[in-house]
């Protein structure tokens, strides 16, 4: 395999998560934990077990592995929380890469053992290396990279705190210059940053709990729009037949502002993956047309600028509305109205599907084995699954490591289900040649 190093690993892992648009996310502070904090503790794992090069190299536990993740999917959360969470979107930065350094950081500490005075210098360090632009989010390839700053940085910030390298000190509190007082610049709320939120009920609450799975290979914004389409295909089978379809004189979407910068923008066509997976009508009118949000449908341009997709993405109309800004719980709310001409069918919808009814443990197995399908042996699979599923017993998670290094590698048109596997298995088939390096 071709080798590079920890921080080369943690970016292209991390950024090959995010390619898929099917991670986690946390629905008040947002950000992709999942596309950080995994990637950071894999690497090095296999960073300090010396690449499984002597045997007398230190061993990682699955319960010091855990232990480091919970506290990187932790922390990065409630950062987020002391910027008003949503807040940080709708001023334009990536707040998933804001809040990712110091959440890599922590966890990269907590799996090197550093002590508390340590741990705070690779949360300086780590904070000032924080950083992402939404613009990144119509056509650029670097939207997918920005988690992966985030998870490289952190990484970074605490191999150099375990070096002895001072960081910064009180980096979220400090008045001048720090991390809440700076990113809180501009925002117009009273006051400007909540630095108590960063440590509120700690041990008692905890932020792991509100991270969802997402259903549907699109922006976590999109999920409310796509959910009351979904609701209104049940409701009116007739009316919105693909058939039919052609009868909707037109669609408007009422959101809160986070929503409607994020996702409320008009798209154009030609349109890129990433853009597509950025927008609310796009998204919708996949729904609409398809019934289903998935990986596949945003591989080509071909399917991207689909004649029959765009006469109904044209019809759509996303508008932002006020009244969902007022209380946090309602910054989720989304109103589609369809119109018929004379007649409207509207559906009123506060929170997505993956919020009110979180995907089970059985629904997120069946999403990874969707996904690797065509990609991995099933004894491939199989492995794997037993690996994770019962990690908090692991002596070992470099065995876990080997196992994704090797996944994929002797699938061959004899061992596949189909001799041409399928686009998501492509792209997935993508993440897993990340892995190897």
């Amino acid at each position: 395999h071709a080798k590079v190093t920890p921080l080369t690993a943690a970016l292209l892992n991390s950024t090959f998560i995010q390619g898929l648009e099917l991670d986690d996310y946390h629905p008040g502070a947002p950000i992709h934990s999942g596309a950080i904090i995994v990637p950071v503790l894999l690497a090095l794992a296999e960073h300090l077990s010396g690449h499984g090069k002597s045997s007398d190299s230190p061993k990682i536990d699955g319960g010091s592995f855990l232990l480091a993740a919970i506290l990187g999917y932790e922390i990065g959360p409630r950062i987020g929380l002391g910027l008003y969470g949503l807040d940080v979107l709708s001023r334009g930065w990536h707040s998933g890469a804001i809040f990712g350094p110091a959440a890599a950081a922590a966890a990269a500490s907590k799996l090197l053992r550093l002590p508390a005075d340590k741990i705070e210098d690779a949360i300086g360090i780590a904070c000032t290396q924080a950083g992402g632009l939404m613009s990144a989010q119509y056509e650029s390839m670097v939207k997918r990279m920005q988690h992966g700053f985030a998870a490289r940085n952190g990484l970074f910030a605490a191999l150099m705190a375990a070096k002895d390298y001072t960081g910064i000190k009180q980096v979220l509190e400090r008045p001048y210059g720090g991390f809440l007082s700076n990113f809180s610049l501009g925002n117009k709320r009273d006051p400007p940053n909540r630095p108590e939120l960063v440590t509120a009920q700690l041990g008692q609450r905890w932020e792991i709990d509100q991270i969802v799975v997402k259903p549907y290979a699109s922006m976590a914004a999109t999920h409310v729009p796509i959910d009351c389409i979904r609701a209104l295909q049940e409701e009116c089978p007739q009316l919105l037949a693909v058939e039919n379809l052609h009868n909707i004189s037109n669609v408007t979407v009422d959101m809160s502002e986070p929503a409607f910068k994020k996702g409320g923008w008009k798209a154009k066509k030609p349109i890129t993956m990433t853009g597509a997976q950025m927008n609310a009508s796009y998204a919708m009118a996949l729904q609409l047309l398809d019934r289903k949000v998935t990986v596949a449908q945003f591989l080509d341009d071909a399917q991207l600028n689909r004649s029959d997709l765009w006469s109904i993405i044209d019809k759509i109309e996303c508008r932002h509305d006020p009244d969902f800004d007022a209380a946090h719980e309602n910054q989720w709310s989304h109103r589609v109205s369809i119109s018929f001409g004379e007649r409207v069918q509207q559906k009123l919808l506060h929170a997505p599907r993956s919020q009110t009814s979180p995907l089970s443990n059985d629904e997120i197995l069946e999403k990874w084995r969707v996904t690797t399908h065509g990609v991995l042996k099933p004894e491939e699979q199989q492995a794997i699954e037993a690996e994770v599923l019962s990690l908090e017993n692991s002596f070992d998670v470099t065995n876990l490591v080997s196992l994704l290094l090797g996944a994929g590698e002797r699938l061959d048109a004899t061992d596949a289900p189909s001799a041409s596997p399928s686009p998501k298995g492509r792209v997935a088939s993508e993440c897993l040649r990340s892995s190897r390096l």
